[in-house]
């Protein structure tokens, strides 16, 4: 089994369906997360709410008194900013976060990263667009959906308009995060049959339409991160020269057979052949964009991609082996679980 007693609880919990010996509890006071810890279990609390001085005041004044070892869950983030993390706790920490780049970092005695968002829309979806769908459907030319206000989607959104491809995409924009005067000059977009926002950071984020998919010839994906935003968040901790934070974005054209280019950081693309073994479309894209430090030039690369082959369209037949490659990889529960185990091991390695 793998233990953690949670304050504020964390996203492991959604692991469970993956590896059923993931066992989490919550304390119900001082004395009980004493027990726990005194069973040999991992303390764990949820970096977005660990302040010390709010309601798990308590909770981290006993840990740096007793000087307990402490997972912090960033494991939603690409960064951690001062608001998640607004002391050094003083004690040995462990960084649990989704910026598979970061290898230290300096609030944190250690860091293991992991790619939270793969696992979790692997946990989550349920239903998927097999290559066979894709032939013979009538087809726009992209697909390209927004959900949070930031400046690399405003600039897809620029585009967009300034080349009049509006009408021949399914393109959605919703301004989460976004402030009245951005709304003004940015007006929402919405689909017709979009799905509703629940307002919990997860469900939204992770229901679609397989008709989105099946009626455009591609996916311009405008992920959480395209011009290093561990250093341009409100309050970074630390920033880094380089990041890779692959979210459920870039993973859902990858399960419903769809090809796509991707709005993001330096060597994103790169990234995603090296580290996860997916295969890129270099017979649709000329990919020197990926290797281009200055984000608008890397952005105005893409685009004017994405605009050529608004125009041309995309023979699925051409692409066939890898579209069906990268969607079995993507559902290879073996491969996720090994993933799993691999982060669950390092984390038991850990201090406790």
């Amino acid at each position: 089994m793998y233990n953690f007693v949670s304050i504020g609880g964390t996203s492991l919990s959604r692991l469970k369906q993956l590896d059923p010996d993931i066992n989490i509890v919550e304390p119900d006071s001082i004395d009980d997360f004493k027990k726990f810890v005194d069973l040999g279990y991992h303390a764990i609390a949820n970096g977005l709410t660990n302040d010390k001085m709010i309601e798990w005041k308590n909770y981290l004044d006993y840990i740096e008194q007793n000087k307990i070892p402490l997972l912090v869950d960033a494991l939603y983030e690409s960064n951690v900013m001062k608001f998640h993390l607004p002391d050094k706790i003083d004690t040995h920490t462990t960084l649990l976060i989704s910026n598979l780049q970061i290898k230290e970092h300096p609030y944190f005695n250690k860091v293991i990263t992991f790619p939270f968002f793969l696992l979790q829309s692997f946990i989550l979806w349920n239903k998927f667009t097999d290559f066979d769908e894709h032939l013979g459907t009538d087809k726009k030319s992209f697909l390209c959906l927004n959900g949070v206000n930031k400046p690399s989607r405003r600039y897809v959104y620029d585009y967009i308009r300034k080349h009049n491809l509006m009408n021949d995409c399914i393109f959605s924009f919703h301004n989460r995060g976004g402030n009245n005067d951005w709304i003004e000059e940015y007006p929402n977009v919405s689909l017709q049959n979009d799905t509703e926002d629940t307002g919990d950071g997860v469900t939204w984020d992770n229901t679609y339409r397989k008709s989105w998919f099946l009626s455009t010839h591609f996916n311009l994906v405008t992920e959480s991160t395209a011009n290093n935003e561990t250093g341009s968040g409100p309050m970074p901790v630390q920033t880094y020269e380089q990041i890779f934070f692959p979210t459920e974005k870039t993973f859902k054209p990858i399960a419903n057979c769809h090809p796509f280019i991707t709005l993001s950081d330096f060597e994103f693309h790169k990234n995603l052949q090296d580290i996860f073994g997916f295969e890129i479309y270099d017979e649709i894209w000329d990919y020197n964009f990926d290797t281009e430090i200055y984000h608008e030039v890397r952005w105005d690369k893409i685009l004017d991609q994405v605009k050529y082959i608004s125009n041309q369209g995309i023979d699925y037949n051409v692409i066939k082996e890898k579209l069906i490659y990268n969607q079995q990889l993507f559902l290879d529960k073996k491969r996720n679980e090994n993933i799993l185990t691999d982060f669950l091991n390092q984390i038991d390695n850990a201090p406790k």
